[in-house]
């Protein structure tokens, strides 16, 4: 029976090196990022506290809709704390974006946040043609109408636009974007570029970016940020990193990327 077992072992151990030594996909550099979203990309993050898993994280392009006869790309993100967690703090957020096709703006976006015992619900409607905006709560009701600047972003909207810019290392680029029913400029400063692997998914050329974030982000309501965002066609985001004041550090890693297909040449109805 040992040597049964120790045999067994040894195959286990052939064919999980056998998987192990499968090379990982390259995505190369290129100068000019594709400037329209891939409908059916799907990014999956595992959020880590100390080196333990607290949450995963999903952001998908789920699909193509129409609103007030602009065709739009809806973005979902969904977060929700590991199963342990949950027993102390269960966290299940919900963020939703429609992205004009062709503008790449904010016409709406939705959040719903159920986070121990907080919950909210609140939804921006964007008019981009005459720079207002309807903020509404579904959780006590008030609405509230607001300026908005020239193709304003909303939170999650603002990231999925950087993602179609051309940027290089060392510069500054700014962003309009309506969060917490105010506007903001959002800074981002763009740091140095290195390789970076990602266990699971690919290489990549990736740049470092740190964004001064003023209002309530979807991973972390405050703490220091630094980000690493890929180089190739699809400038996908590879992992986040916050640091939280006191308590450390929370990282978001890419553990799983499905790359959707490419919906260049669309227009509105």
């Amino acid at each position: 029976m040992r040597a049964v077992f120790l045999c067994g072992i040894l195959c286990f151990a052939v064919f999980a090196n056998s998987f192990a030594g499968e090379p990982l996909k390259v995505y190369p550099k290129v100068e000019k990022p594709a400037t329209y979203l891939f409908v059916g990309e799907k990014l999956t993050y595992k959020i880590s506290y100390l080196g333990l898993t607290v949450g995963e994280a999903e952001a998908e392009v789920a699909g193509l809709e129409t609103l007030n006869g602009r065709l739009a790309y809806h973005v979902a993100v969904r977060v929700k704390s590991h199963p342990v967690i949950d027993l102390v703090y269960k966290v299940r957020d919900e963020h939703h974006t429609w992205i004009d096709t062709e503008k790449l703006h904010s016409l709406k976006y939705e959040k719903k946040l159920r986070e121990g015992r907080y919950k909210v619900h609140e939804i921006m409607t964007y008019d981009q043609e005459n720079h207002t905006a309807l903020y509404q709560s579904l959780s006590n009701h008030s609405e509230k109408e607001m300026l908005i600047p020239q193709n304003v972003q909303d939170q999650l909207s603002c990231g999925y636009f950087f993602r179609t810019l051309e940027v290089q290392p060392n510069t500054t680029v700014v962003l309009p974007v309506n969060a917490d029913e105010k506007n903001w400029d959002l800074e981002i400063k763009l740091l140095s570029a290195k390789p970076l692997e990602i266990d699971g998914v690919g290489k990549f050329e990736a740049l470092e970016a740190e964004p001064l974030i003023k209002f309530q982000g979807i991973f972390v309501k405050r703490g220091k940020i630094r980000g690493w965002i890929s180089l190739d066609e699809r400038r996908i985001p590879l992992m986040m990193k916050v640091k939280v004041p006191v308590l450390g550090s929370v990282v978001a890693r890419l553990s799983e990327y499905h790359p959707g297909e490419a919906s260049r040449g669309l227009s509105s109805l």
